[in-house]
């Protein structure tokens, strides 16, 4: 029987305070991290689709890549 994978939810979100934008990483157990540096909402975006993968696959040692 195959390992069902739950997914790992990225969005991009504002900060409330300030400027500036954060991914929130939202992980299957219920946990949540953020990556911030990110001046728009557009620079999050294309984090997501390009380097979310290779962040995940290191991740606390691809445990969920």
């Amino acid at each position: 029987m195959g390992r069902s994978r739950l997914k790992v939810k990225f969005d991009p979100t504002p900060f409330k305070i300030g400027s500036g934008w954060f991914v929130r990483v939202s992980l299957p157990n219920g946990d949540q991290t953020r990556v911030s540096g990110f001046f728009t909402e557009a620079e999050a975006k294309d984090w997501i689709a390009s380097e979310s993968p290779g962040w995940l696959k290191q991740y606390r040692g691809g445990k969920y890549a």
